[in-house]
């Protein structure tokens, strides 16, 4: 198993060196270069504080459910925490799942608490940043559709994948809510090799039924906080094209949430590199907007992504994460 992780890993990154070669191959520098000389720092600037911002935003809504359990856990340690999760998710095959481990363990074990109660908490969190972001992929999808003629491709994986986004959340939802042993049925399937966690995730389960029974007013909070900045990812093209003096209107900025989207919920290589770039000339080409402006956002995004990242490893670092990565365990009682 892990020399079959170091293939995959290997063959990640041999995709995004060769899609970002072949970008690099075919683009216009020249141009590239007068459109970063337009939004100059300002975009690398406002692209990050964004970022911080819906982080920022997204770590209220999870400080709620974990105070709602009685736990004096500081503001800085939940954003901290954040961070440092939002950093680990760029090597996970999406940017919006893979972090929360490292989230339960660094709180799980800087305060003693039991993991799985933390765990409940990451996940009603997760459940409700789902919601903002289904919520956000169905009003875009449907302007998208409604405004633009699309390649029949495009209209269908748009769709199909709004249409899977729904019946998951529906399906997570209740799940949570009627007690269904979700997880913990799955790893029974696997016989002795799930034995060892399904306890854990049968317990765990329960906590997360509880968390939304007994903990609506936190898990309400955690809606607003959490799934609502979602819709602020819209900004970023927004803030691009405005420091540009262009003034787009929101059938386009639809149209680049959706398609960027799906390259970053669903990626192969670290970040989606060389993927999201290729996604972007392709997306902006769609709304009458070249490669060079493509390639100018992208690397905007990219050195925001940089900066925010290397904030979330220089956390881990000083938060002695490298435990999470040895396998150190976490309390079970707190």
């Amino acid at each position: 198993m892990p020399g079959r992780k170091r293939i995959v890993a290997a063959a990640s990154i041999l995709v995004a060196a060769a899609a970002l070669g072949a970008i690099a191959w075919r683009l216009d520098w020249t141009a590239t270069r007068v459109v970063l000389a337009r939004t100059g720092p300002w975009g690398v600037a406002s692209f990050t504080g964004l970022g911080l911002f819906i982080l920022l935003l997204q770590t209220v809504g999870w400080h709620a459910l974990l105070r709602s359990r009685g736990w004096k856990v500081p503001f800085h340690t939940t954003y901290s925490s954040m961070l440092m999760g939002n950093a680990l998710a760029w090597l996970t095959p999406s940017m919006y799942l893979g972090g929360e481990p490292l989230r339960i363990w660094h709180v799980s074990r800087r305060f003693s608490l039991p993991s799985r109660e933390v765990a409940a908490t990451v996940v009603a969190a997760k459940l409700a940043e789902f919601a903002g972001f289904l919520a956000a992929i169905l009003v875009c999808t449907g302007t998208m559709l409604w405004r633009f003629d699309l390649p029949e491709s495009v209209k269908w994986g748009s769709t199909a994948m709004a249409g899977f986004l729904l019946a998951a959340f529906v399906m997570l939802f209740a799940a949570f809510m009627r007690k269904w042993p979700l997880a913990s049925g799955m790893l029974r399937l696997l016989g002795r090799r799930g034995e060892r966690f399904r306890a854990w995730a049968a317990d765990t389960e329960i906590q997360i039924e509880q968390t939304f029974r007994e903990h609506r007013g936190a898990f309400a909070t955690a809606l607003v906080f959490t799934g609502g900045p979602l819709a602020l990812v819209v900004a970023r093209p927004l803030l691009f094209f405005w420091l540009m003096g262009i003034h787009p209107d929101f059938p386009d900025l639809a149209l680049i949430f959706v398609l960027t989207q799906i390259v970053l919920a669903f990626q192969f290589t670290p970040g989606g590199l060389g993927v999201f770039e290729g996604g972007l000339i392709g997306t902006f080409a769609l709304i009458g907007a070249g490669a060079p402006e493509a390639a100018a956002f992208a690397a905007i995004q990219r050195l925001a992504d940089a900066i925010i990242v290397g904030l979330g490893v220089a956390l881990a670092a000083r938060e002695g994460a490298a435990g999470f990565f040895r396998g150190k365990g976490v309390p079970e009682s707190g």
